[in-house]
Parts: structure tokens; C-alpha cells; sequence
């Protein structure tokens, strides 16, 4: 990670990183927050185009860190293509990315 890249995704996105990868949430925001760091320049981090890129790298890694670094490498090639390889590259994407990143019901404790 660039020393100036600041490790920064939406807090709908952190939770599903939360979800998706317990035991390493922070190396996995670190490296979202990479390969989003050079996209959309002068749009704020946590905009609804960025998440889109870094929830497309989470949907195919399916809480896998092999297949987090295999989408990264394809992200990194042509984040369109990591777009396409999601499902989030054509109309309906913005609520696909909602569905996906929807907080999932409170557990009720009776």
C-alpha cells in the first residue's frame, strides 16, 4: 500500500468486510482502498462508483483471500472487466450493490 493512500471504504462496505473476513478486515480494506486509490480521482472515497469497484472484488473473492488477490490482479488490469466478472458492470448495478451491502437483520435475543 502507498504510504499516502489512506485505508478508507464506505461503512456498509467495512461491514461486509467485517462479515466476509473476520480474521483480516483491516488487510482487506487496505487493499480495497489500493485498488480503488488512483480510480474517480477528486471523488470522495467512499462515493457510489468506488464501492461498486471494491464490492466487485468482494464478490468474487466470496470471503476467500486467494480469490480476493485474483480479483485485485484483475482490478488493477481494468477494474471494467472486474466490473463485468461481478455482474456489476450493466443497468440494475446500483441495486445490486445495495442488496449486497443491505445490513442484515438485527438477531433478536428471545
Amino acid at each position: 500500500m502507498r504510504p499516502w493512500a489512506v485505508a478508507r471504504v464506505s461503512t456498509r462496505l467495512e461491514r461486509r468486510i467485517r462479515t466476509d473476513f473476520p480474521h483480516h478486515p483491516n488487510v482487506v480494506i487496505a487493499a480495497l482502498t489500493e485498488l480503488t486509490s488512483e480510480v474517480f480521482a477528486g471523488e470522495p472515497r467512499d462515493a457510489l462508483r468506488i464501492e461498486r469497484i471494491q464490492l466487485a472484488a468482494l464478490i468474487l473473492a466470496k470471503g476467500n483471500l486467494r480469490r480476493l488477490d485474483d480479483a485485485l490482479v484483475l482490478g488493477n488490469t481494468d477494474w471494467r472487466d472486474l466490473l463485468v466478472s461481478a455482474g456489476l458492470a450493466n443497468e440494475g448495478w446500483q441495486e445490486r450493490v445495495n442488496a449486497e451491502l443491505e445490513a442484515p437483520p438485527a438477531k433478536h435475543i428471545w
